[in-house]
């Protein structure tokens, strides 16, 4: 009974009271004075919680506080490693709803930034199997280490009681997960057919739930863990003595939890942006599969819907002009199993692609560009690199096309950070964004006038740190209508999509009856 013998309850209310306080003083990026206080309080209360938690399963039938706080910090720097290293592990499961407010804090040096996005594939691929074998050891094996941090812990658990209790938080995270999920379909039933009015009551009461059982999934999740790493003790003797105890104190706790939970609901519900005017991008050129991706004839008939831009990539060809392909190698649009710079741009643009059941010839930039300018479209440029571009490559493109695009009004953006800070300082009136493949880094980190952030991981800090240094925040490549409204419900600047007619519709609907999308975020940040 981790929760009702006598002074855990009111624990659990100061680690969940300040886990709120965490997340509502970081909603903006920046360090601010109550965020750093709440940090460190965050900290040493998990280290006492932990330390009494582990007392109580040990034999100690109500373990007062002074023991337990001066054994915290007696281990004072061992506590502070772990506690590192869980937050670093916890970032990829959400860090309990911190996890973005924590990365979009994360400087890290351009360099590196761009290192792991041109070798992202193997980069992430090392890191899932390293990041594997570090939890799941410390998981398993865990009541070792965690054996030292409390001395008084005499028979730790064994590899098959751990696996026992990870299941079960598994299982109570699912639970919570199917839960949220079915509110979500309850918040998407009350928007399409009940009154404003109780469409945004219902998301209120929704939040407040979806808050109150995640804290209680994760309490139950975080006794069940200690519980196992102590060896799953009987806890018949710790119920019977729990009776009887007065609890004004856990009452005034469990107010003021409540109370800052309804500051997350509020924040949650009143956070700007939302619902912000959107950019609608052509992903590739195409709408709903017509046409093949990146010609002119796709551009021609996506250009009478009248996006905002119509994105595009370029290549560098074996004469070092640039065609517009987006794969490295023509074997799947030209059955070909040639690269753009085993060809000249003539040779490029004599073969002919087939996609979506249709044909057309490559096209070449300059031929692509001028038929833009002749319907008037602004174009998005993703200019590509490979190990094998010429020296010079974005030196030149700027100096044969920059003041063009300038003049068409067209931007450029790259996932080669090189390409963004060249391009910069070479046309500073250029618009020059940074793609992220992740977004896992403080975007001060990498300047840029814009940035097209990865849906997955999307989240609205990244929004409001491309805000807060006066840039736009697009996000690709949202497809679904689920998605789409999603990102409109985080306020992004833009979307690239490759359904421009279907985002159109999206962004038309009213934002109050979109509720579910505002509660199905506020899921995913958990």
């Amino acid at each position: 009974m981790g929760i009702l013998t006598p002074g855990m309850l009111l624990g659990w209310e100061l680690v969940a009271g300040l886990f709120a306080l965490v997340r509502w003083s970081g909603q903006r990026p920046g360090w601010s004075t109550s965020l750093i206080f709440a940090t460190l309080a965050l900290g040493v209360a998990i280290a006492g919680q932990f330390t009494q938690l582990t007392r109580l399963f040990t034999g100690t039938p109500i373990p007062d506080w002074q023991t337990s706080w001066r054994l915290a910090w007696r281990y004072k720097w061992r506590w502070l490693v772990v506690e590192l290293w869980v937050a670093i592990l916890a970032l990829p499961l959400g860090s309990w709803g911190l996890s973005s407010r924590i990365l979009v804090r994360l400087p890290l040096a351009a360099s590196w930034v761009n290192f792991v996005s041109l070798h992202r594939r193997p980069v992430v691929l090392v890191a899932a199997v390293i990041y594997l074998l570090l939890v799941g050891y410390l998981l398993l094996w865990g009541p070792r280490h965690f054996r030292r941090l409390t001395p008084q812990l005499k028979r730790p658990g064994t590899v098959g009681q751990m696996a026992g209790g990870l299941l079960v938080c598994g299982l109570l995270t699912f639970g919570w997960w199917l839960v949220s999920e079915g509110l979500v379909w309850v918040n998407a039933q009350a928007g399409r057919y009940a009154s404003t009015q109780v469409a945004v009551s219902g998301l209120t009461v929704s939040l407040a739930g979806v808050l109150l059982l995640f804290a209680v999934t994760s309490i139950l999740g975080a006794l069940t863990v200690v519980w196992s790493w102590c060896g799953q003790p009987n806890l018949s003797a710790i119920i019977d003595s729990s009776r009887g105890h007065r609890r004004w104190w856990s009452i005034i706790g469990g107010v003021a939890c409540l109370g800052l939970g309804g500051v997350i609901v509020q924040q949650t519900l009143t956070q700007q942006p939302q619902f912000a005017p959107t950019a609608l991008i052509s992903h590739r050129g195409v709408d709903h599969a017509w046409g093949v991706q990146n010609t002119i004839a796709a551009l021609r008939h996506v250009s009478s819907e009248h996006p905002t831009y119509v994105e595009m990539d370029l290549h560098e060809t074996k004469d070092h002009q640039w065609v517009v392909l987006h794969d490295e190698n023509l074997r799947v649009l030209a059955a070909r199993n040639v690269t753009p710079h085993q060809l000249t741009l003539r040779q490029l643009e004599r073969l002919t692609v087939h996609e979506n059941g249709q044909s057309t010839s490559l096209a070449g930039w300059p031929a692509y560009l001028r038929a833009a300018e002749r319907l008037h479209q602004p174009l998005m440029v993703e200019l590509k690199t490979t190990p094998r571009d010429s020296a010079g490559m974005t030196r030149r493109f700027a100096r044969q096309y920059g003041q063009r695009l300038i003049r068409d009004h067209d931007v450029v953006h790259s996932l080669d950070y090189r390409v963004v800070a060249q391009l910069r300082q070479r046309v500073p009136r250029l618009q020059v964004g940074y793609i992220l493949p992740f977004n896992w880094i403080a975007p001060q980190s990498v300047p840029a006038d814009f940035y097209s952030f990865q849906q997955i991981s999307a989240s609205q800090q990244f929004i409001l740190a491309a805000h807060q240094m006066g840039v736009p925040a697009y996000i690709w490549t949202p497809d679904s209508r689920a998605k789409m409204t999603r990102m409109w419900a985080l306020g992004a600047d833009g979307q690239i999509t490759n359904e421009l007619r279907r985002l159109r519709a999206v962004t038309r609907q009213s934002p109050q009856r979109q509720g579910w999308a505002v509660l199905q975020n506020f899921i995913y940040s958990y």
